[in-house]
């Protein structure tokens, strides 16, 4: 009796670990041809920094939607679904011989749909390549990375699904990935309401080290040339620039220095200016141009995770 039980037990993990494979197996072959198509889209069409905010100010509130659904907070969230059309149902259910098989494999391939900031970012460096191989390959050399956590993740998916608060935890997730969304898309536009922004803002507020004068901007001399020179070193986790201020009326001109750096800050952009320039892993990267008014001008990634800026005086 304790042998046959333990001989379903078997089966049962090795059942859930094929459809583990079989769900990695389809998300590999899904991203390869997306990065395909987007690398393939990338040689003639380039997003637009506006369009890429609005793009992901509506993924944000979506993915919040979708979070409000599942807590069944509102009748109003029922609308933040997005289902298949009834055909497709229909001919998924008479086509498929095996559900156990064809269920992972859906879901592998469904995973497209629902990207976190890192994938989006992705995404972009495959777009950018602006070739149809590259974009697939980078897509690829992705999904292949992540796998081994999918792999872990799958393997107690089902504990997790049995429980109630589940459901609050898979919540939570959406609401940080819709809320960072959401703060990527503003920094995009140039705004100054963003979730690193107002970790900054805290964090200075705590710092024993502040002395009198030390918020001060920092200065930028005018060379020979006639030109502001501007030094930002591009790192994984964000900028390290060598001013925060600028001079209007003044050409910049900006060196952007990247060692080692994969993270989405090599799309850097300068919203005002719809400056938008994907950095090389290692080198530098010269940008030119001319603050035009005063204030605030923000600079940030692609995905509006990372930024900082200056401030243009007179």
């Amino acid at each position: 009796m304790t042998s046959s039980l333990t001989e379903v037990q078997n089966n049962k993990r090795s059942e859930k670990m094929k459809h583990v494979i079989l769900f990695l197996l389809a998300k590999l072959l899904a991203y390869t041809t997306l990065g395909m198509v987007l690398g393939y889209l990338g040689s003639f069409l380039l997003l637009s920094i506006k369009l890429q905010a609005f793009i992901q100010l509506a993924a944000g509130i979506f993915i919040l939607g979708t979070a409000g659904k599942i807590l069944n907070l509102h009748p109003v969230f029922r609308y933040f679904s997005i289902r298949p059309p009834k055909f497709a149902f229909r001919l998924a259910k008479k086509i498929s011989k095996d559900p156990t098989t064809v269920t992972p494999l859906t879901m592998g391939v469904l995973t497209v749909l629902m990207p976190c900031g890192v994938t989006q970012a992705m995404m972009l460096l495959a777009m950018s390549s602006g070739n149809w191989l590259l974009g697939g390959a980078i897509m690829a050399l992705f999904v292949i990375g992540t796998s081994p956590v999918f792999f872990t993740m799958g393997a107690v998916a089902g504990e997790l699904l049995s429980k109630k608060a589940f459901s609050y935890v898979a919540s939570a997730f959406l609401l940080y990935f819709g809320v960072t969304a959401i703060s990527g898309g503003l920094g995009l536009l140039g705004s100054p309401h963003t979730i690193q922004n107002y970790k900054s803002a805290i964090s200075s507020l705590f710092k024993s080290d502040t002395v009198a004068g030390s918020n001060k901007p920092t200065s930028v001399t005018v060379t020979a040339d006639g030109y502001q020179d501007v030094t930002i070193n591009v790192e994984n986790n964000g900028y390290k620039a060598s001013t925060d201020t600028l001079k209007v009326g003044t050409p910049v001109k900006l060196k952007l220095v990247t060692k080692g750096v994969f993270s989405c800050s090599r799309a850097f952009t300068i919203p005002a200016f719809n400056i938008s320039k994907i950095l090389p892993e290692k080198g530098e990267t010269i940008i030119e141009f001319t603050p035009t008014k005063t204030g605030r001008l923000a600079y940030t990634c692609s995905m509006g995770m990372y930024g900082g800026s200056f401030t243009v005086i007179n």
